[in-house]
């Protein structure tokens, strides 16, 4: 029932706020040095992500549901991303040494909440800790890197959170997720925009770290891990030669469209390939 109220509010929620965006002059600013099919979405609503925590939230609420410290994380990462896509609006987006040391700062307050719980096999508390800080702030940006296609971050982030659906957050997340996929599918009428997808990043990281998956995150969420490495080899290599690339474009969905790849492709075929690495993951997880 949490699902299904958040999938309503969502869809009802996210086209009024995209359409209040673009009142307000909110679009998206598109790069000029991407995919010269994006273009054409100059201008498209970019929070998305607000309505969805909205929804969530409301739902929650509704039914009765607790959200706990990843629910404090998701709403701290949220406002830092709403911070970068308000100053992205108007030309002021957060430097990026401003929008890690934020997200370091978060990351740590909850790692600091739920190490001790996660200390078992750690040399120290401290290491633990340590490692929930960085797989909350590497999931945080990278789906971020994956939220390049229409659909792709929500249906990768949808996937991921069917495992831990027994979380009353996570029934919510998804049911939120998919009201808004609904008006994000291509061709897109509104984005998540950074807010929403750091907080998706660290709504399933924090559900899946609690819940006692942390290793085998990486597995499950390769579509994003691979996003983010394609763009530092990308960086490392172009660097190192002087200026050549090995892909056409980073990150690597930008380069499948170059390849030929439509969107409607990119994110079938990863949203594929993360049920197939999740369901792994989940395998390996519960046989443990």
């Amino acid at each position: 029932m949490t699902t299904a109220l958040a999938f309503a509010l969502s869809w009802l929620l996210t086209p009024a706020w995209a359409r209040l965006q673009r009142r307000l002059g909110l679009g998206k600013r598109v790069r000029p040095d991407g995919p010269a099919s994006h273009l054409k979405k100059s201008g498209t609503p970019s929070m998305g992500g607000l309505a969805m925590a909205v929804a969530a939230a409301l739902a929650l609420a509704l039914s009765g549901g607790g959200a706990g410290e990843v629910g404090w994380l998701a709403l701290g990462f949220l406002l830092v991303g709403l911070a970068d896509d308000l100053g992205g609006a108007r030309g002021r987006p957060l430097r990026a040494r401003e929008k890690l040391a934020l997200q370091f700062l978060i990351a740590g307050l909850f790692a600091l909440q739920v190490a001790p719980g996660l200390a078992e096999g750690w040399p120290s508390p401290w290491m633990a800790a340590a490692a929930v800080t960085l797989a909350v702030v590497a999931a945080a940006n990278a789906m971020n890197f994956t939220d390049g296609v229409d659909g792709l971050a929500a249906s990768v982030g949808a996937v991921m959170l069917a495992p831990v659906l027994n979380h009353p957050l996570a029934a919510a997340g998804l049911g939120a997720l998919l009201g808004f996929l609904w008006h994000n599918l291509p061709p897109a009428r509104v984005f998540m925009g950074d807010s929403g997808s750091e907080a998706l990043g660290v709504l399933v990281a924090g559900l899946w770290i609690t819940s006692g998956g942390l290793f085998l995150l990486p597995l499950a969420a390769a579509v994003p891990v691979a996003e983010v490495l394609s763009v530092v080899v990308q960086v490392a290599y172009f660097r190192a030669t002087g200026g050549r690339r090995i892909l056409k474009m980073a990150p690597l969905h930008h380069h499948l469209e170059l390849s030929g790849w439509s969107e409607w492709e990119v994110t079938a075929r990863f949203t594929l390939i993360t049920a197939l690495t999740t369901a792994t993951a989940v395998g390996m997880w519960r046989g443990a």
